[in-house]
Protein backbone atom coordinates (compact mmCIF):
# COMPACT_ATOMS: atom_id res chain seq x y z
CA UNK A 1 0.00 0.00 0.00
CA UNK A 2 1.16 3.20 -1.04
CA UNK A 3 0.70 5.83 1.90
CA UNK A 4 1.67 9.34 1.69
CA UNK A 5 2.21 12.48 3.69
CA UNK A 6 -0.98 14.27 3.40
CA UNK A 7 -2.44 17.85 5.33
CA UNK A 8 -5.51 17.64 7.41
CA UNK A 9 -8.78 18.11 5.46
CA UNK A 10 -9.58 21.59 6.17
CA UNK A 11 -6.10 22.98 6.13
CA UNK A 12 -4.41 24.82 3.02
CA UNK A 13 -1.10 24.52 1.99
CA UNK A 14 -0.35 28.23 2.27
CA UNK A 15 1.96 28.45 5.64
CA UNK A 16 4.11 25.84 4.09
CA UNK A 17 4.15 27.25 1.01
CA UNK A 18 4.88 30.66 2.72
CA UNK A 19 7.68 28.98 4.74
CA UNK A 20 9.05 28.02 1.44
CA UNK A 21 9.01 31.59 0.09
CA UNK A 22 10.32 33.31 3.14
CA UNK A 23 13.04 30.57 3.30
CA UNK A 24 13.72 30.79 -0.97
CA UNK A 25 13.76 27.19 -1.26
CA UNK A 26 12.85 25.29 -4.14
CA UNK A 27 9.53 23.93 -4.62
CA UNK A 28 7.90 20.92 -6.56
CA UNK A 29 4.18 21.23 -7.12
CA UNK A 30 1.61 18.87 -8.15
CA UNK A 31 -1.17 21.52 -9.50
CA UNK A 32 -4.74 19.92 -10.94
CA UNK A 33 -5.76 22.41 -13.17
CA UNK A 34 -7.96 20.41 -15.82
CA UNK A 35 -5.18 17.02 -15.60
CA UNK A 36 -2.32 17.27 -13.22
CA UNK A 37 0.61 18.60 -13.93
CA UNK A 38 4.14 19.21 -12.20
CA UNK A 39 6.26 22.92 -11.84
CA UNK A 40 8.77 23.72 -9.81
CA UNK A 41 10.95 26.76 -9.29
CA UNK A 42 10.87 29.42 -6.61
CA UNK A 43 7.88 31.31 -5.63
CA UNK A 44 8.45 35.15 -6.04
CA UNK A 45 5.01 35.99 -4.64
CA UNK A 46 2.20 34.89 -2.37
CA UNK A 47 -1.50 37.00 -3.00
CA UNK A 48 -3.65 35.63 -0.39
CA UNK A 49 -5.68 39.19 -0.97
CA UNK A 50 -7.00 38.49 -4.66
CA UNK A 51 -10.80 36.66 -5.24
CA UNK A 52 -8.76 33.17 -5.55
CA UNK A 53 -5.25 33.76 -3.69
CA UNK A 54 -2.49 32.41 -6.03
CA UNK A 55 1.06 32.45 -5.89
CA UNK A 56 3.53 33.28 -8.38
CA UNK A 57 6.75 31.38 -9.79
CA UNK A 58 10.23 32.72 -10.72
CA UNK A 59 9.01 31.37 -14.02
CA UNK A 60 5.84 33.68 -14.35
CA UNK A 61 3.59 30.84 -13.93
CA UNK A 62 0.73 32.25 -11.50
CA UNK A 63 -1.17 28.94 -9.95
CA UNK A 64 -4.06 29.17 -7.63
CA UNK A 65 -3.67 27.98 -4.05
CA UNK A 66 -6.98 25.67 -4.64
CA UNK A 67 -5.32 23.82 -7.36
CA UNK A 68 -2.40 22.90 -5.69
CA UNK A 69 -2.75 18.99 -4.97
CA UNK A 70 1.07 18.70 -3.41
CA UNK A 71 3.63 20.38 -2.43
CA UNK A 72 7.03 18.80 -1.90
CA UNK A 73 5.69 15.54 -1.62
CA UNK A 74 3.23 16.33 1.01
CA UNK A 75 -0.46 15.47 -0.42
CA UNK A 76 -3.72 17.42 -0.11
CA UNK A 77 -5.82 14.34 1.24
CA UNK A 78 -8.11 14.32 -2.09
CA UNK A 79 -5.12 13.05 -3.61
CA UNK A 80 -3.48 11.26 -1.40
CA UNK A 81 -3.79 7.97 -3.78
CA UNK A 82 -3.16 9.05 -6.93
Amino acid sequence: MDIRETINKNDTFLPLLQQLFNTKSRVNLLVDNNGITHTEGLITSINTSAAQPFIEMDNGMKITLASIVAVNGTFHPDYSEC
